[in-house]
């Protein structure tokens, strides 16, 4: 999914948080270990447990590359990054090291780039300290409420936590999201991924967030997904765009990232109890997105689902040769 924005977009005045240096980002405190290992596996438990799939290891990879980049630690060691089990679409952070992905969101990604571009933005929301605008503690309570919703995907589960899950969602403003954009695309650049992965990445949420909304035949649904706790917007993309052009890294199509793609191959998607699972193929001589999107396991929306689940466009053309994923029974 490219981009592509009118030159007075690029041109708009970047932020004065986008232009400052970091030299103000504490270092991972002793503190901010104990408290972050004492919720740590409550976290996990809450969110559905940890992955342990073949994945898990290539997201932890990724994660410390990109960490190690923020100033709070130059050693990969002192973060943990983990791989929740979960059918939502989300990702956070929390002070002493400790970076959150769900395998739902990891599908939806089509390179190494964007899983890079996410783990960096949660990664600056710690890194600049946002929690401090509120008590510590009660966020990192709101995320265990939030959690009891965010594992199952259970709309009653979600309501039973109610006040919390709303603490959690509300919790970082535009102002905090744009910086920790900043943030994240300074550190992806810095660790020598593809800065304009971002802007891609927030598009694809977008849209997969609207598809949410469809299948689900209403605007918005209660389980919090990555883009209820993390505002977005069609400026928000432009932004990230004139963000990674401040990089000084010039804007190119990519080769497709067939050995991130192959990674995702076998992952679990969705509920446990649906049993599918991503499936990497070689789109074929004959194969159009009608033909691929049929094989989806779904009863609905089989044809948006798979061009969202694969980055692409109403009327982008397939190309013979190239990998695409499908959503299938295990």
């Amino acid at each position: 999914m490219s981009c592509v924005l009118s030159l007075s977009m690029l041109l708009t005045p970047l932020p004065a948080f986008a232009q400052q240096g970091q030299s103000t980002v504490r270092s991972i405190s002793a503190s901010d270990k104990q408290q972050g290992a004492a919720a740590n596996p409550q976290l996990i438990a809450q969110f559905g447990g940890a992955y342990r799939g073949p994945q898990a290891a290539f997201v932890e990879r990724v994660g410390k590359r990109v960490a190690v980049q923020s100033g709070l630690s130059n050693a990969s060691g002192d973060f943990t990054v983990t791989t929740l089990d979960s059918p939502v679409e989300n990702a956070f952070a929390i002070p002493g090291g400790y970076i959150y992905i769900t395998r739902q969101l990891l599908a939806l990604m089509n390179s190494e780039a964007e899983l890079a571009s996410v783990l960096g933005h949660e990664v600056g929301h710690v890194a600049a300290r946002h929690a401090n605008s509120r008590n510590t503690r009660a966020t990192l309570g709101s995320l265990l409420a939030a959690g009891v919703g965010a594992a199952t995907g259970s709309d009653l589960a979600t309501r039973a936590v109610g006040t919390g899950a709303q603490l959690y969602t509300l919790k970082y403003g535009r102002d905090q999201e744009y910086q920790a954009d900043a943030l994240g695309i300074r550190y992806m650049a810095a660790a020598g991924y593809d800065p304009y992965a971002s802007a891609d990445i927030l598009s694809a949420l977008d849209a997969s967030t609207g598809l949410s909304a469809e299948a689900a035949g209403k605007a918005g649904g209660n389980v919090p997904t990555w883009a209820s706790t993390h505002p977005n917007s069609e400026a928000r993309v432009k932004r990230a765009v004139q963000l990674a052009a401040a990089t000084g890294r010039p804007e190119v199509t990519p080769a497709q990232d067939t050995a991130f793609l192959r990674m995702l191959n076998g992952l679990p998607y969705g509920e446990a109890k649906d049993r599918q699972k991503i499936s990497i193929v070689t789109v074929g001589a004959k194969d159009t997105v009608d033909t691929l999107a049929a094989r989806m396991a779904f009863p609905t929306l089989r044809r948006e689902r798979f061009l969202t689940l694969n980055g692409l466009s109403a009327d982008q053309p397939l190309r013979a040769g190239t990998l695409v994923k499908l959503v299938v029974a295990s």
